[in-house]
């Protein structure tokens, strides 16, 4: 593995979760209010995007990248 490669990763996935962040923050005084279905559209939208191309990829790459993540280990207790 190209060791070099990963700070350059863990920058992206910061600024990534720093976005997402900002996303649900602005999402949530939103979700009780009159655009609260397209919030929520909008999120879907995103989640289904986001986990089709991981799908994706891993079929291309003949990697698969759910198959390497614990979700027990990252979903809170």
């Amino acid at each position: 593995m190209d060791h070099e490669k990963l700070p350059e990763i863990k920058s992206k996935l910061g600024q990534a979760l720093a976005l997402i962040k900002e996303g649900v923050d602005e999402s949530l005084p939103l979700l009780g209010d009159g655009p609260g279905k397209e919030i929520t559209a909008m999120w879907e939208d995103f989640l289904r995007e986001f986990l089709a191309y991981i799908k994706q990829k891993s079929r291309e790459t003949r990697r698969n990248l759910f198959a390497s993540i614990s979700f027990h280990r990252i979903w809170p207790k």
